[in-house]
């Protein structure tokens, strides 16, 4: 109702008024009801709902699709970046072992053997 007496407002006063214009939405909306009836205030409504149904429609489903599609890329960004560290893991330890022995036999060789 309030867009219609808008409408009503800023346009052209209708002939039945003399060319007077409207000064407020009260007097708009008391000028529908009485020469259109209390159903005049709600003329064009069923677009609007129509419009509201359907732009909340695409926004939800493109709304959950949007969801959807970030889980799918942030689950595959996170068992890549796991098998990365699972790969530079194998290749450090890869790299350590050999470390770690030749470490191991320059320890066992410094060090003087004694018996009992």
């Amino acid at each position: 109702p309030l867009i219609v007496a808008k409408v009503g407002l800023q346009s052209r006063p209708p002939p039945a008024r003399e060319g007077k214009p409207f000064k407020s939405f009260g007097e708009v909306m008391a000028y529908i009801v009485e020469h259109e009836g209390p159903l005049g205030l709600f003329k064009g409504i069923g677009p609007q709902i129509f419009k509201g149904l359907l732009v909340q429609g695409i926004l939800m489903m493109t709304k959950e699709r949007m969801e959807l599609l970030f889980m799918l890329l942030f689950a595959y960004l996170k068992t890549v970046r796991s098998e990365r560290l699972q790969r530079l893991q194998s290749e450090l330890k890869a790299r350590a072992v050999p470390v770690a022995e030749k470490v191991a036999s320059g320890i066992k060789e410094a060090m003087p053997v004694t018996s009992k």
